[in-house]
């Protein structure tokens, strides 16, 4: 086993990226701004600007990143390549939305579960699949950081609610952004 791990932090949060043989294993996504490291991978220098300019990126800037496959099983890589694919930056999506599109329309629980195991946030955005009354649902690292990540990315966030019950404001302008 070669392990090799790189933090890079901005003002928000701070993100451990850990390698085995070249392949990303996981993303440790943390509120906590950890001390950052040099850049140890191939892909650091581009995942360290990335985190570093996370509040001025417009678009999703992730270089394709070579993921150990068996981290997760079919079901939950088509989910999450579903996610990757139709829930760009600025944009959400619920947990139903999102097994409909991936051709489970009763899958949200399901759905829900890989959200709560995605061992890539950031890179998969979890954090961009709300609950169905567009509550904030969960997020393994904190609804805290949930709601800084879609507020960075240009999502409203409805201020008058806290915790799960935290929802969109003026759906109706991300309402054709999400409908996946």
């Amino acid at each position: 086993m070669t392990l090799i791990s790189e933090t890079f932090t901005n003002s928000w949060f701070s993100a451990t990226f850990v390698w085995d043989y070249g392949l990303l294993t996981h993303i440790d996504l943390n509120a906590e701004r950890l001390p950052p490291t040099q850049s140890r991978s191939a892909h650091g220098p581009r995942l360290e600007w990335i985190i570093h300019n996370y509040d001025q990126l417009d678009a999703d800037a992730w270089p394709d990143l070579p993921l150990e496959p068996c981290a997760i099983t079919p079901f939950a890589r088509n989910v999450l390549d579903t996610l990757r694919r139709d829930v760009p930056r600025g944009a959400w999506t619920t947990y139903g939305r999102l097994a409909a599109a991936c051709g489970s329309p009763r899958g949200a629980r399901a759905v829900g579960g890989v959200m709560a195991r995605n061992p890539w946030p950031l890179y998969l955005p979890c954090h961009r699949v709300l609950a169905s009354n567009l509550g904030l649902g969960g997020f393994g690292p904190g609804l805290a950081l949930k709601r800084v990540l879609l507020e960075l990315e240009g999502v409203r966030l409805d201020t008058r609610y806290s915790g799960e019950n935290a929802g969109i404001r003026n759906s109706s302008s991300t309402a054709s952004a999400s409908s996946a």
